[in-house]
């Protein structure tokens, strides 16, 4: 268990350090590019990302996973993963091509046969990643898998940049998308490369194929329902509308969806080598959760109180639509953010077959919240989160926790102080914002209040009243 330990912490120190590194840099060009291009750009890219993106998830069949959570990996089982892969990614990219008139005719939007056609083509790319990837996350060789990611990360922006910046308009994130996949692809090969023939035979490949296949599923499921929005927005409201509230989301989530590749890559391996010690594996999501609630809410909060100066500042006024989805979007991600942590231990339990359970769940909740929600627009998308995740997040956590002996009330306890002492620094940022206001301070000035006065709120709230959990996330930021 120490030497699992210390492999689970090495694999957060490179992923957490390499990823915040280039994250400033990131973030910045993701600002400039926002402000470079149009509502309608965002909005094509969405709904071509729409169902390139489903496809993304059916590229490897869950064959990653499946190699990761394998006791033992023969060079046979990986030749008929790679083989397997291929014929897959070479299908998806015929049906994107052939499909893409009608998902232009679905959206009358004609200019989307050549985006998704485009995008189609990092799927004969892609499908050469899968097994190096799945082979450096099996031997949490996280500083190699880091070491790719960012290069690929930071090469891809700045390409994107360049390409907003001379006035390519959506295709600036058209090329940017298919360029990080590309350069993804070849570092991995660099750093762990397989250079094998793929094989046709594929005796005694079921057992991995139906983990396999679970993973997927679980995979397409929550894609589905997650994001039902874009697909209801674009469709029902328009590619204008549907920009505002992309970009809202993306901001909202981007901190989200850093934090939950680093959890995914480092915890299903983990996890894996703790499937016959359920107490361990649920003390460790428990401390997992209980981490992640302490940063989650107050920094989704925190984006919630500041969103009209954030966007009014970075984003110019063209972005003024996206302000009020934006702080309703960023209360509920800290519960998506924990969420994040209980899909890898189920899974790594074994029991993937739960999450198919409640994804399936979530596929007909969110869906039809968004549907009904539409009728008021942007906010009553944004409400349709608050409210039908919120319950589907009791639900799952009571289908979910018992595979690794965990209660409910237990598991909602790690949440409530975190929840408690944000709700308190989002009051406190609102009072400086009034005061602020009245006084006619500089914007800029008066950001920098808020942000100081909810740190001070929270931290000081927290030292105080949760000194407990404080030094247990203290002690493991320091390990």
């Amino acid at each position: 268990m120490a030497e699992l330990k210390q492999k689970v912490l090495s694999g957060l120190r490179w992923s957490v350090g390499a990823r915040a590194a280039s994250q400033l840099i990131t973030w910045v060009s993701t600002i400039i590019v926002m402000r470079l291009l149009q509502p309608e750009d965002y909005g094509l890219m969405a709904m071509a990302g729409f169902f390139v993106a489903l496809c993304l998830l059916l590229n490897e069949m869950g064959m990653g996973g499946a190699i990761v959570q394998a006791k033992e990996v023969s060079d046979r089982l990986l030749r008929q993963v790679l083989s397997l892969v291929i014929i897959i990614n070479v299908v998806l990219f015929v049906i994107l091509v052939l499909g893409a008139p009608l998902i232009a005719k679905f959206f009358d939007e004609p200019r989307l046969i050549e985006i998704v056609a485009v995008l189609a083509i990092q799927f004969l790319i892609v499908a050469f990643s899968v097994v190096p990837s799945a082979l450096l996350t099996r031997e949490m060789n996280f500083r190699a898998r880091s070491i790719v990611e960012v290069t690929a990360m930071l090469l891809s922006s700045f390409l994107t940049l360049f390409l907003a910046w001379t006035g390519q308009g959506v295709w600036a994130l058209v090329i940017g998308s298919v360029s990080h996949i590309t350069l993804r692809t070849i570092g991995y090969n660099i750093v762990c490369p397989f250079v094998k023939l793929p094989t046709l035979n594929f005796t005694d490949f079921a057992d991995r194929a139906k983990f396999g296949g679970y993973i997927s599923l679980t995979r397409i499921l929550w894609y589905l329902y997650s994001q039902s929005d874009v697909f209801v927005v674009g469709k029902l409201l328009g590619k204008t509308i549907l920009g505002y509230y992309s970009v809202a989301m993306h901001i909202a989530s981007l901190p989200m969806q850093k934090v939950g590749g680093i959890l995914h890559q480092v915890a299903l391996p983990a996890y894996s080598q703790l499937q016959d010690n359920r107490e361990l594996a649920g003390e460790y999501l428990l401390k997992a959760s209980r981490a992640l609630s302490v940063v989650a809410f107050p920094v989704f909060f925190g984006i919630s109180s500041v969103a009209p100066e954030l966007v009014s500042m970075a984003l110019g006024e063209k972005w003024l639509p996206a302000i009020l989805p934006l702080q309703l979007l960023s209360l509920i991600i800290p519960l998506r953010t924990v969420q994040i942590s209980v899909g890898p231990a189920v899974n790594g339990m074994g029991r993937p077959d739960v999450n198919v359970k409640n994804l399936s769940v979530a596929c007909v909740v969110m869906p039809l919240a968004f549907v009904i929600g539409s009728r008021w627009g942007l906010v009553g998308v944004s409400l349709a989160w608050i409210i039908g995740y919120s319950s589907w997040f009791v639900y799952m956590l009571s289908q979910a926790l018992p595979v690794v002996g965990v209660s409910l009330g237990r598991f909602l306890r790690t949440l409530l102080s975190p929840a408690l002492y944000s709700t308190l620094m989002y009051g406190a940022v609102y009072l400086v914002k009034l005061a602020m206001s009245a006084a006619q301070f500089n914007p800029v000035l008066s950001l920098v209040a808020m942000c100081v006065t909810g740190a001070i709120v929270y931290a000081g709230g927290m030292l105080i009243f949760s000194r407990s959990l404080c030094r247990e996330v203290w002690g493991m930021v320091r390990s």
